[in-house]
């Protein structure tokens, strides 16, 4: 939510503090954010006066791939995806099919920017990827 209210105001600095009081997030909470998104260079920081914090690249150019891995790590729904190792793997009936959705997920996030997740109207439409994903049982 920080991001998506920060990309609203695309052309400066956006305090901590107006970020609590507008979103009413707990503000330790968002400071670990804040501390992730700048390390990854998604935002930076300035202090003093008319400081804050802003996107260091367009909102269209955020991915929110790079976001959720930014905040979760590697993107991975389950071990045995990315040539991780499970012990059933070679029993295992549904590692193609959560392969499958794995990369369904990342191809997902991988398209959605942070200008779509902001855009916030109420006739957004569904990114078109998510059509197609294929829930395996």
């Amino acid at each position: 939510m920080a991001l998506a209210f920060m990309a609203q105001n695309e052309s400066g600095f956006t305090s901590a503090k107006e970020i609590v009081a507008e979103l009413n997030v707990p503000r330790r909470l968002l400071a670990e954010v804040l501390k992730h998104l700048s390390r990854s260079q998604i935002v930076s920081g300035t202090r003093g006066p008319g400081g804050g914090y802003r996107l260091n690249k367009k909102p269209a150019a955020i991915t929110l791939c790079e976001v959720v891995e930014c905040l979760d790590g590697p993107l991975n729904v389950v071990d045995c995806t990315d040539e991780g190792y499970c012990n059933l793997s070679p029993s295992c009936i549904i590692k193609s099919g959560i392969v499958k959705l794995a990369e369904d997920i990342r191809s997902v996030l991988t398209n959605a920017t942070l200008a779509d997740l902001a855009e916030g109207s109420p006739d957004h439409q569904p990114h078109p990827a998510a059509d197609h994903l294929v829930f395996p049982v």
